[in-house]
Order: C-alpha cells, then sequence, then structure tokens
C-alpha cells in the first residue's frame, strides 16, 4: 500500500518547500515536473497529491482526468489544490478543470505549514482507508468464488425465487438440469412449463407448504428437455425471513440414480434390502452437502459481520482519539480562563462553553466504548447492590408514568466490570426502554447468575444484568443492526445512536457479551453478561483533601506529546502550580532529555508516532528506576497500560487543571525513593 504524497508545483520553490515540510514529519513525497509525469506516478499507487491551481493549465489534464474516471468503484483519489483568492468567480475553464478532478480538498494561498500537514494527513487517512475497502472487496470476491467452486464440484445448481413478484433467478448449473445454455434467460413460467405433467401437483403442493407454513422445501420431480428427454431433479429450498418473501436453494440431477432404482426394482426380493441402504445413504450424502452449505453461508455472513463492527470500531476510536486531543487543549483553556478572569460575564460564557465540552465528552466515551479502545477501570463490582443504590436515580430520570421494577437475584455475587460504566450502561438501557413505550409501561431490572455458554464468551459463571420493558418492540429485520454506532430509530435530535453500541463495548471489554430479545407488540429485553469476579475491591485512599488544588514542592516534570496545543496547556498549567517544567515533542525526543533533566516526574502521552507512552515509560525507567510516569490518554491499548509498573497512573483525556495537578501529586507520592 503506497502512501506517497505527490506533489505539482512548477512555480519558485514551491515544491521543495512543501516536500521539505511534508518529509520532516515522515511522509514519503515525490515531485512531479507536469501533469503527465504525476498521471504516470497515479499509476504506481499513491497517498495523495498536492498540486497548484496554475499546474492545471499547462495542458495535458485530459490525461490526468482519464486515469481519474477509470478509476475502480473502491477509489476516489483525493488532491489538494493550492488556489490564489480570486476578487470574482473563476473563468469558467479553470472552473471545470477544478470540477473535473472530483475529490480535491482546495486551500487558499497564502497558507501556513500545520494547515498543509492536516490537511495532507487527512488526505492520506482517506486513501488508506479506500485500501482497506479494496481489500475487503477483494476478500468477499474470493469467498463468493469458493462458494461457486463447492456448488459446482458438488454439481448443485443455485436458485433464488421473489414470491411477491414472480421473478426467478437461476445459476448457469441450475439452468442445465432443465436443459438449457447457461445464457438462455428462464423465467418461472419457462420452469413450470418443463415440469413432467405426472408432477405438476406433488411439486405446487411442496412449494405451498414451504411457503405458508415455512418449512423447507424439498420435492422430487420430472423435467422435460426441449429435446424431449425426460430427467429427475431434486429440489431443495428455505424460506427466507423477512420481507419480500423469498426461497432460495439448490437443484441435482438426480436421473441416473432413479434410473438405478429403477432396475434395482426389477431385481428379485433379496436385493431390496441393498437397495434401500443405498438410497438412504445417497440421500444422507445429499443432506450433508446441503448442511455444509448451509453453515459456510452462516460462517460467511458471521465473518462480514465480525469485520464490519472491528472496522467501524478502528475507525470511531481513532476519530475520538484525535477529538479528544482537541477537547483536552479546550476545557484546559477553559479552566484557566475561570481561574484567573474576576469577570462575571467571562466566568458565565466560560461555563457554557464547559457545559458543550462536557457533552462532547461523553460523545467521545461513548464512541470509546463502543470501540473498545477506552481502558475500563475493571473492578469486582456487587451488582445487586450497585442498582439498589440507582433506585432513586431511575425513579427521577423515567419519569412519573414508568413503573420500574427490580428482581435482584445475583445476590452478594460480583461481576468484573467498570462500576462507574455499568451504571452508564444501565441506564441508557432504561432510558432506551422508557422511550420505546410512548406513553409510559413498567421497566424491570433484574440480575441473576447463569453459566450458559454464548457465542463470543469463554466458558465459566456469569452474572447477568436484564433490563425488559412493556414496548412496541423492535423488528426482525432491525436486530442485527441495534449495537451499529448511530443506529437510531428516534426522531432527529431525540438520541445519538451511541447507546446501545456504548453498552456493547463496554460489555465486550469487560470480557462478557449483550444479548437482545425483542417481540413485536410485546416489548423488548436487553441482557448484559459479565463474568464473576473472584478478586477482592482494591480501594486507592487519597490523602489530598477534595476540593484543594496540590502544589508543587520544587519538583521537576519533563512533558512528552506530540500535539503542540496539548503539550501546551499541560506545560502552562504545570509551571503554574510550581513546577520546573522542561518538555519535548515526541517519544524519542523525551528519551533523549532524560539524563540532561533529570526529572521526578515524566507526564507522555499513550498514543504518538514511532515510539507510544508505554514503550517510552518502560525505556524512561530503565535508564532512571526513580522516575514517575503518568500517561496522558484519549485511548489506550490496555493490554499495553497493564504492562506499566503502575497502571493505575493514567490520566484520561479530555481533563482540567486540578484533575491534572492531583494526578502528578499522587503520582509523585506514589513512587518510592530509588534505593542509594
Amino acid at each position: 500500500m503506497d502512501e506517497r504524497i505527490l506533489i505539482l508545483a512548477p512555480r519558485g520553490r514551491d515544491a521543495p518547500v512543501i516536500a521539505e515540510t511534508l518529509s520532516s514529519l515522515g511522509h514519503r513525497t515525490l515531485i512531479c515536473q507536469d501533469l503527465l509525469a504525476l498521471t504516470e506516478a497515479l499509476r504506481e499507487n499513491a497517498g495523495a497529491a498536492i498540486l497548484t491551481e496554475e499546474a492545471l493549465a499547462q495542458g495535458a489534464s485530459e490525461t490526468l482526468t482519464t486515469w481519474l474516471d477509470a478509476q475502480p468503484a473502491w477509489s476516489d483519489f483525493p488532491f489538494i489544490v493550492l488556489v490564489t483568492k480570486q476578487p470574482g468567480k473563476r473563468a469558467q475553464a479553470d472552473a471545470a478543470r477544478l470540477r473535473a478532478i472530483g475529490n480535491i480538498v482546495m486551500l487558499e494561498r497564502p497558507i501556513n505549514a500545520e494547515t498543509l500537514v492536516s490537511a495532507a494527513a487527512s488526505a492520506v487517512r482517506a486513501r488508506r482507508r479506500q485500501y482497506l475497502t479494496r481489500d475487503y472487496l477483494t476478500d468477499q470476491v474470493k469467498a463468493e468464488e469458493q462458494l461457486r467452486f463447492a456448488l459446482e464440484a458438488g454439481h448443485l445448481g443455485s436458485w433464488d425465487l421473489d414470491l411477491d413478484n414472480r421473478l426467478l433467478t437461476l445459476s448457469p448449473v441450475a439452468k442445465a438440469h432443465f436443459g438449457r445454455a447457461a445464457d438462455e434467460v428462464l423465467s418461472l413460467a419457462d420452469i413450470e412449463a418443463a415440469v413432467h405433467s405426472d408432477d405438476i401437483a406433488r411439486r405446487l403442493e411442496a412449494l405451498g407448504a414451504s411457503v405458508e407454513q415455512g418449512l423447507d422445501y424439498s420435492v422430487e420431480y420430472r423435467v422435460v428437455w426441449p429435446d424431449g428427454s425426460i430427467h429427475w431433479l431434486q429440489v431443495r429450498g428455505r424460506p427466507a425471513p423477512g420481507t419480500p418473501r423469498r426461497i432460495s436453494g439448490v437443484t441435482l440431477d438426480v436421473t441416473e440414480r432413479k434410473a438405478a432404482e429403477t432396475a434395482l426394482l426389477a431385481m428379485n426380493e433379496t436385493l431390496e434390502q441393498r437397495i434401500g441402504e443405498s438410497v438412504h445413504e445417497l440421500r444422507r450424502s445429499n443432506e450433508r452437502l446441503l448442511n455444509e452449505i448451509g453453515e459456510r453461508e452462516q460462517a460467511q455472513a458471521a465473518l462480514v459481520q465480525a469485520q464490519k463492527m472491528d472496522a467501524i470500531g478502528q475507525l470511531t476510536g481513532g476519530i475520538a482519539h484525535d477529538f479528544n486531543n482537541l477537547l483536552t487543549a479546550i476545557v484546559g483553556n477553559i479552566d484557566m480562563i475561570e481561574r484567573r478572569s474576576d469577570d462575571e460575564r467571562v466566568k458565565r460564557m466560560a461555563a457554557n462553553a464547559r457545559e458543550g465540552v462536557e457533552r462532547a465528552t461523553k460523545l467521545t466515551a461513548q464512541l470509546l466504548a463502543f470501540s473498545r479502545s477506552q481502558q475500563l477501570d475493571l473492578q469486582a463490582v456487587e451488582v445487586d447492590a450497585l442498582i439498589s443504590g440507582m433506585d432513586d436515580l431511575l425513579t427521577r430520570t423515567l419519569g412519573h408514568t414508568v413503573e420500574v421494577r427490580s428482581d435482584l437475584r445475583a445476590g452478594t455475587a460480583r461481576a468484573n466490570a467498570d462500576p462507574n460504566q455499568l451504571e452508564l450502561a444501565i441506564l441508557n438501557l432504561a432510558i432506551n426502554a422508557r422511550d420505546a413505550m410512548g406513553e409510559g409501561g413498567t421497566v424491570t431490572v433484574s440480575s441473576r447468575l447463569a453459566d450458559d455458554w454464548h457465542e463470543g464468551l469463554q466458558p465459566g459463571h456469569y452474572v447477568v444484568i436484564a433490563v425488559g420493558d412493556t414496548g412496541h418492540g423492535i423488528p426482525a429485520d432491525l436486530l442485527q443492526k441495534v449495537f451499529n454506532p448511530f443506529f437510531t430509530t428516534k426522531s432527529v435530535g431525540k438520541g445519538t445512536g451511541l447507546g446501545l453500541s456504548q453498552v456493547y463495548g463496554i460489555a465486550t471489554q469487560s470480557g462478557g457479551t449483550v444479548l437482545i430479545d425483542s417481540t413485536v407488540g410485546v416489548g423488548t429485553t436487553i441482557e448484559i453478561w459479565l463474568p464473576v469476579s473472584d478478586a477482592a475491591d482494591r480501594l486507592r485512599p487519597s490523602e489530598i483533601p477534595a476540593g484543594e488544588t496540590p502544589l508543587s514542592q520544587g519538583e521537576r516534570v519533563l512533558v512528552v506529546d506530540d500535539d503542540p496545543g496539548v503539550r501546551r496547556f499541560i506545560v502552562q498549567c504545570l509551571k503554574s502550580l510550581g513546577y520546573l517544567v522542561t518538555e519535548a515533542s515526541g517519544g524519542q525526543a523525551g528519551l533523549d532529555r532524560i539524563a540532561g533533566d533529570r526529572p521526578d516526574l515524566m507526564v507522555v502521552d499513550f498514543a504518538m508516532p514511532g515510539v507510544n507512552g508505554a514503550q517510552v515509560a518502560i525505556q524512561a525507567r530503565l535508564a532512571q528506576p526513580s522516575l514517575a510516569v503518568l500517561l496522558v490518554t484519549g485511548y489506550a491499548d490496555a493490554q499495553a497500560i497493564r504492562d506499566l509498573v503502575k497502571s493505575e497512573a493514567v490520566l484520561r483525556k479530555p481533563f482540567k487543571v486540578s484533575d491534572l495537578a492531583l494526578a502528578v501529586r499522587r503520582t509523585l507520592e506514589e513512587v518510592s525513593p530509588a534505593p542509594v
């Protein structure tokens, strides 16, 4: 997967300057002399292209347009075009050349390096997602080819019938079973006309039973080929759930078997038993083959669903991480404004801004929970006690029109969970249940112990938390979508579509799963399965009084973060608290400063290019064993965090000045002095 950034800027030193700026941040670049060279480089693959508006006026733009028009369906190559601000509308020819490129981002000159680098990084990320889409489509084509090969190897034809529109689709092998060529168009009427007159009633009876009772369709009948020859077919199918009504299945030419059966019937009675056994074994073989085909289809569907959820999880996790970096700088500066300003009007505006940031923080937390990128504080939680403590909260939140019932049977059993996130999950489910009932009803929160096995769970004992309602229920065709992020049946403005996806992320990251059972017109019950924990609660007493912001006692702090805005905020906060602060813009740069700065504490971001925060912490402690480390993260690989000596020294973005002050002081106090 080639992620070079192509550069075409024919005037002055624009091209070398752009290349040098991008190369300094790790991007591979290629300077092109003209549009022909750019188009040739595109044929060899690239991640993005940066070109100036005047480069398009040099001619040969048709060559580039031809290449763009020939892109495969998955590809929409990203361009960044540097344009000169115009006093009025652009000339029609210039505007047409820009439109012909398609996927472009136009940046007006003069442009600063930070904006250009950000746009280039976004374009490369977009191209990377296109490459992932290409790989996914390739895998899907391979899977379909494997299924086709299996059907052909078994001499099975496939068919699909839309009962409402009487539209029939047959594979080439199925058409051959009716004596027709692969390119011949066959309708349902053609198939019915080919059935032997003595077998029409039997076929219709089997089809009617399948359609009316939902039974598997299985029948054998004779067909008359265009050349007048008669052939026996075995036809099997299964109705598909949902609307429109459909039946799909396979055909098998059993003419030879039927001929053998007829010949055997003419033999003496001593061979009847052997004939019956042979026929039975053949039928069993056919059934096994059909079962294997069905299992393959189910496995393929499960794989596609898993890949989709994983891809969405990675996407949402990355977005939330970048968003948390922005929120950290915003919330920190709002906090600084509130602390330093005595103007009540300014404080009110800062409070309004803080409220918006808190809503954004909740949204990113939901995205991280779904993507399983948020590190949970897993503890041994007594579930019944936690639910009992939520009685008042649930009653107030759901309102007087909803009756809240509880049926707690887990006793003193403890589940492996993050108590705060578990409360949020239960509250989300209860609010969804209330919204599903409209004018009111009954919400039941229950718990029990179970050791049943379900897909996605390890064998063992589980605490099951169930939230049920008496609402309108969820249609069967939507059940597979309810855990997708941003999917919601609520009207615009009534929900983000992240509630159930967050519950799913919390449960799976805790080692459990989520099950849903819904009947239209009756109600819905959603269960959270969490593994039983035999670990004792770990209390973390704090000697720092609540509400106080601890100050420095003369310690030295090294701040390592690749995001300039976040790093600048942390440095300013620590200096205001009295700490002696030095800073580094990356993991290796931070390690290089250890020997000279001799810090007492290193505040390091987890997600950095090259060397992540966990790796920096491990290497830094090798150089200075007494060094205290505070890991700052917008999202984190839980296993990498657990590999740290002190996994509790983690501060999650976004955070306030007071949060940073407390985390720094606690981290410094928890590190024992190095032995002399």
